[in-house]
């Protein structure tokens, strides 16, 4: 039976009035790529805020590994999620490795001594995301790609067990985007980890994603594998418009494109 490793059940949320997300019930396992989808204003960045503990629900229940979020202290919830925003902070003057080395704050903390595992993880970091050549670059001189993958570098030092991605892709070509997806996809099998990623172009969810959520109105309206997804009447209800759809000649994959 799989396991269950995020549990979240009847979540609302609420703002200046308006209600954003309706009863959201939703079970994640460990060793898979969940792809959030679904049209502008659907509620998918604020979910996702939700999972980080960025913003607090209206109603409903979240169940970390068996633990409700209320029973994870902040440097616990900080070792086990990573989480980052669309829009990440700013890097003014840092170099590659400061930033990939601040994964590790939430293990030693701001008074803590750097320990050799600290080096280690940082190490690994650098190597596994193919920056260890940038590492004394500052990372606002680096190109959109490579400042998301230095991103993705601080998350994994930061030996997270779950991922959190919002629009990581939305600034980056199209050669870029398939680096950064493949990237996450390969460390999430790899590592085991349950990774979210919020994601606009419905072929990149498909061809990376394992599992795709599509949500309409702050609600779930479609869940399922990315071949249960992308088709003709799922993307009609999806988005709302008509959409063809055919097989990817090579990879076997659900392809859509617009009427």
């Amino acid at each position: 039976m799989a396991q269950t490793f995020l549990s979240l059940s009847g979540i609302k949320y609420s703002a200046t009035g308006k209600d954003i997300l309706h009863d959201i019930d939703l079970s994640l396992e460990p060793g898979h790529v969940y792809g959030l989808v679904g049209p502008n204003g659907s509620g998918k960045s604020t979910l996702l805020k939700i999972i980080a503990r960025q913003i607090g629900a209206t109603a409903g229940n979240i169940v970390w590994d068996g633990k409700g979020t209320g029973e994870w202290g902040n440097r616990a919830f900080a070792r086990h999620l990573a989480y980052m925003p669309q829009f990440t902070p700013q890097t003014d003057g840092m170099t590659v490795r400061e930033l990939v080395a601040l994964g590790r704050f939430p293990w030693h903390g701001a008074l803590g001594r750097f320990s050799d595992t600290d080096r280690a993880k940082v190490d690994e970091a650098l190597e596994r995301t193919d920056l260890i050549r940038f590492e004394d670059r500052l990372v606002d001189s680096m190109s959109g790609g490579e400042r998301q993958r230095a991103w993705i570098a601080m998350m994994l030092a930061q030996d997270a067990r779950c991922i959190l991605l919002d629009e990581p892709t939305s600034a980056l070509d199209l050669s870029h985007q398939a680096s950064v997806l493949s990237l996450v996809h390969d460390l999430c099998h790899e590592r085991n980890l349950t990774v979210i990623v919020v994601l606009h172009d419905i072929n990149l969810a498909a061809r990376y994603c394992d599992r795709m959520v599509a949500l309409g109105n702050g609600r779930i309206v479609a869940r399922g594998k990315p071949s249960d997804i992308v088709r003709s009447d799922m993307l009609q209800t999806i988005f709302g418009i008509d959409m063809g759809v055919f097989m990817h000649p090579v990879r076997q994959e659900p392809v859509s494109y617009l009427l």
